[in-house]
């Protein structure tokens, strides 16, 4: 996957270092744009505009964005999904490249970020006249991403609420409402008519299980799909995961039980738990009804991709 050097220090490029970025580009006769003719923003100040509500206020950004940096895994989900290839996007939660769940449809994007910070030169090579950047992300982040071009961060609140909003920014709303309803169709007979009982999904990390918060995506398609979220993942404090001690999986005793890993280390952490007896007593380890699925999927994305994965593995469960 071709990719820009990101910074070795870790740390972003701030606010005052992209406008000092901006200006060095045009007192050498280019564009933040780039100079290879494609048509970022900076080249277009007539194109008509939509405005998007966003974290962060009321963005205006381009009525037809042509060239598009996707910051995260359900930004860049959701733009491929409506046909948009970006120009830029980052790696992915406890991996040097774009989720692998995406496969070739991401192969070609370029890296222009890691999962927590962007690389300011890199994506003002890519040219962008739009950035889709991820919730909850640091006011300072997006005032070094909007001296680039306009940034749309989605606020907090539902799991659909993210790629409704870069749905919009990008223009195809509509379509994706209509394609999101049937998906939610598709969700609601996954269980093939039989009653799923009770359910929960726990990542499962190097230091512990994680119970996954009841708000997030998958489990809001296993409540459509008729399963009884377990009480801990609706209790939660954070709004996606908290940290479970092997003494307490007496917590995540459902009928069914979902397992995402991330990386080698997760799943090694796993293999080690399975040896101990507060796991192997789970009646849904007593049953064989327990599910592993991919952490990238179930755990770090609530895009449309993901969706349908998250549906083919209820479905897959449960027989439907």
């Amino acid at each position: 996957m071709p990719s820009f050097p990101l910074p070795r220090t870790g740390r972003f490029v701030p606010a005052f270092a992209a406008s000092a970025l901006l200006m060095a580009v045009s007192a050498c006769g280019g564009s933040a744009s780039g100079d290879d003719g494609a048509g970022g923003g900076a080249d277009d100040g007539a194109r008509s505009t939509r405005s998007v509500e966003t974290a962060f206020g009321v963005v205006e950004v381009p009525a037809e964005p042509r060239r598009v940096v996707a910051l995260g895994d359900t930004s860049l989900d959701t733009a491929l999904y409506l046909g948009v290839e970006p120009v830029g996007t980052s790696s992915a939660r406890g991996a040097d490249a774009a989720p692998g769940y995406l496969g070739e449809k991401a192969a070609s994007v370029p890296l222009v970020a890691t999962v927590n910070e962007p690389n300011i030169e890199a994506i003002l090579k890519a040219g962008p006249d739009l950035i889709l950047a991820s919730p909850r992300m640091e006011k300072s982040q997006y005032e070094a991403l909007k001296a680039v071009a306009p940034t749309v961060v989605p606020e907090s609140g539902d799991w659909k609420r993210p790629a409704e909003t870069y749905a919009e920014a990008l223009g195809e709303k509509e379509a994706f409402d209509e394609r999101i309803g049937a998906l939610l169709d598709r969700a609601a007979g996954a269980a093939g008519g039989k009653d799923p009982g009770t359910a929960v999904v726990v990542r499962w990390m190097p230091a512990g299980p994680m119970a996954m918060n009841a708000a997030n995506m998958p489990s809001s398609l296993l409540k459509e799909a008729g399963a009884t979220v377990m009480p801990i993942a609706q209790e939660l404090k954070s709004p996606h995961s908290d940290p479970l001690s092997l003494e307490n999986l007496g917590e995540i005793d459902a009928d069914r039980v979902f397992v995402a890993t991330l990386n080698a280390e997760g799943e090694k952490a796993l293999e080690a738990a399975k040896e101990q007896k507060a796991f192997t007593r789970l009646k849904a380890v007593e049953n064989g009804a327990v599910s592993g699925v991919d952490g990238q999927v179930w755990s770090s994305s609530a895009g449309p991709f993901a969706m349908e994965k998250v549906v083919d593995d209820i479905e897959a469960a449960y027989g439907g």
